[in-house]
């Protein structure tokens, strides 16, 4: 008889992955999760010699498909776990020696780089996680220049809800409620894109409502 899932301990994985299970977890969310990231990529429009901040990149997959959507493109990577920080680095230790990419362990809440830093920031599905949604946007703007672009994509509350393990941690928006929370914390809405795209769960394929917004500083 198989071991039935422990979808709690999942949901901890997912939110902080550790370990050999997290480095499991963070090679399924790459299948799951890469053309999701790259779709949030590509709208950015990353321009030559931009510096773009991606939180929550897990070991680092896309980072080299960011860092090469334009020539001098510089890639920062910032992630809540130790063991994604260690892999990441590990995986790209050549482009992080010349100087293009690096990767940074963070609190979740504060981010350790200057006022104005990056031209681009994005996260993909990390939102859930947020304790502090209203802090960790604050961070956001103080990083960002003033005429940079913030891109936040996540699946929405109606898909994430069929999740089994979502229900352990995770705080869930429709695309409404992510929007409202980016107006109320110095956002304007420049776009938002809902698509629904097939991506492979627990059971198999399934059809993953996802919600991505482009918006700029007031």
């Amino acid at each position: 008889m198989e071991k039935p899932i422990d979808f709690k301990q999942v949901a901890a994985q997912l939110a902080n992955p550790s370990g050999e299970m997290g480095r499991t977890i963070a090679k399924n969310m790459n299948r799951s999760n890469g053309d999701m990231t790259r779709r949030t990529v590509d709208m950015l429009g990353i321009q030559t010699g931009e510096a773009v901040l991606e939180i929550g990149p897990g070991n680092g997959a896309l980072a080299t498909y960011v860092r090469d959507k334009a020539w001098g493109v510089r890639y920062m990577g910032a992630d809540i776990s130790p063991t994604m920080v260690e892999e990441a680095t590990r995986i790209h230790r050549e482009a992080i020696a010349d100087g293009r990419m690096a990767f940074s362990l963070v609190d979740g809440t504060a981010l350790p780089f200057r006022d104005a830093a990056f031209d681009k920031v994005f996260t993909v599905n990390t939102l859930y996680f947020w304790e502090e949604p209203e802090l960790q946007l604050s961070e956001i703007r103080r990083v960002l220049r003033p005429t940079g672009i913030f891109c936040l994509a996540i699946a929405s509350k109606a898909f994430m809800e069929t999740l089994p393990f979502s229900r352990y941690g995770f705080r869930l928006y429709s695309p409404e409620e992510a929007s409202q929370l980016l107006a109320n914390n110095g956002f304007t809405i420049a776009q938002r894109a809902i698509g629904h795209y097939g991506t492979t769960g627990q059971s198999g394929a399934v059809l993953r409502e996802e919600i991505t917004i482009l918006a700029r500083i007031n």
